[in-house]
């Protein structure tokens, strides 16, 4: 365990060793992964199991964590044990397993920085954190928004007051200053106002526009209700590869009634960024914004921002050594699982009744319990189980997503090493939410697929 400041969790390091004879030259495989989870609060009884007991049930394992994050990296264990004990192993498989992924990776980057020695040198790095994009098609995932969460907090000298007794042109009150200073962020439809916020964005490029395209055929032939390509093309674009800004919550000081004026307002935010936008001087130009702009407001408040967490956005090479030995994995593996999928000992029974899409037709409205708010899908097949995978023929889905990894590209940067992403569970997999699973079949395919790379990327 290498330990990181208290009071966060270790992060575990383990390694399995190639072949000793080419000790000298051996290639290194860096997984990353997480063993900390969101709560699994059940008060209300909506898992259909004890979310910390695993448990099977028609052809998916249920648990908190099973697919956010234990269950893939229980797969890469088992495939680097595998390789091992068939003294098949040519590479070395490093494992960095964190404990605090779901609260921004506290303390992460200085328990690296101190034992990058015993780390050592890293050729690749491999994680699987994320899904597909619906039940029934593999993906790889090779790019990320970066986020920073900020705190906008304005505060006057005098205490609370009563609006009939004090409140009058005088006074400068907080929360009016900070709505209007909040109101300078961004202007119609989302546009963000910060000083050259979107300069950095890469443009899209005829390659990746292609990609979506892939996407759009894949998707909209099994389900044509998702409407236009190109309208679910550019659906997929503004939550991918374009930058946002979310104001989250306000919070004011004193008792919660209509006549207080209270002294102190603040305010969460949240803004999403793409692939060659710096976190840090993202964050920089935000505060010296908001600084310039109070400054105008003419207030006898004080103005306080804090930057409380702020992560890297990552783009990977989809065209490099490592997603294209994914790739070959992928569809040699779920082509073979696909070709002999009906008689499959893991064929699954009726669905459970919240396996439903998770984005509906435009003249349907339907509340979403699945992971991923993309595109899960409900199809199944004549036997009322979700159909399978349909890559005898097809390559994967590239993809991008809208979340955070706050680990990627600090990995990428430290170790000069390439990074790529793999996908295991599915859309409906209910990551976060109540009754997360990970369908049995993923699970095996998985340790297949982390099998093949292991033994084939360090021939590239």
């Amino acid at each position: 365990m290498l330990n990181t400041a208290e009071p966060c969790n270790p992060i575990v390091f383990a390694k399995f060793r190639g072949n000793p004879a080419t000790a000298a030259s051996r290639k290194k495989i860096l997984f990353y992964g997480h063993y900390d989870v969101i709560a699994a609060e059940n008060e209300q009884g909506k898992w259909k199991h004890d979310p910390f007991t695993l448990t099977g049930e028609d052809g998916f394992l249920y648990g908190r964590g099973i697919s956010d994050n234990k269950g893939p990296i229980m797969a890469a264990i088992y495939a680097a044990h595998e390789l091992a004990n068939e003294q098949k192993l040519e590479s070395d498989i490093i494992f960095i397993i964190e404990g605090e992924e779901e609260s921004g990776s506290r303390g992460f980057t200085q328990a690296i920085k101190a034992k990058k020695d015993l780390i050592g040198e890293i050729d690749w790095i491999l994680l699987a954190n994320s899904y597909w994009l619906d039940d029934h098609v593999p993906c790889l995932t090779y790019g990320l928004r970066g986020v920073i969460h900020a705190t906008v907090q304005i505060e006057s000298k005098h205490p609370d007051l009563h609006s009939g007794v004090d409140g009058s042109a005088l006074l400068d009150e907080p929360l009016k200053d900070l709505v209007m200073l909040l109101s300078k962020l961004t202007g119609p439809h989302g546009k963000v106002q910060i000083p050259g916020f979107y300069d950095p964005i890469l443009p899209l490029t005829d390659d990746e526009r292609k990609l979506y395209s892939e996407i759009t055929d894949t998707l909209l032939k099994r389900n044509p209700a998702l409407g236009d390509a190109e309208e679910l093309a550019q659906s997929l674009m503004r939550r991918w590869r374009e930058a946002s800004l979310t104001i989250h919550r306000f919070q004011t000081s004193g008792p919660e009634n209509s006549t207080i004026i209270p002294r102190l307002a603040k305010a969460s935010l949240s803004i999403r960024l793409v692939p060659n936008q710096e976190a840090q001087e993202v964050a920089q130009t935000l505060t010296a914004f908001l600084h310039e702009e109070f400054d105008l407001l003419d207030s006898k408040n004080t103005l306080k921002v804090n930057i409380d967490h702020q992560a890297e956005p990552w783009l990977g090479d989809y065209n490099n050594e490592i997603f294209k030995t994914l790739e070959s994995a992928i569809m040699s593996v779920w082509g073979d699982s696909t070709a002999s999928r009906r008689s499959s000992s893991y064929a699954l029974k009726s669905p459970p009744d919240y396996f439903t899409p998770a984005i509906s037709s435009p003249t349907e409205s339907r509340p979403s319990p699945t992971t991923s708010n993309t595109l899960a899908s409900g199809s199944t097949e004549d036997n009322g189980a979700p159909s399978s995978p349909t890559m005898l023929a097809q390559k994967p889905l590239y993809i991008r997503e809208g979340g955070s990894i706050p680990s990627i590209r600090f990995l990428e940067k430290e170790f000069d090493a390439p990074a790529a992403h793999l996908p295991c569970g599915q859309a409906s997999d209910s990551a976060h939410l109540d009754n997360e699973r990970l369908r049995l079949t993923n699970l095996l395919n998985s340790k297949k697929i982390f099998k093949r790379v292991f033994s084939e990327l360090p021939l590239k």
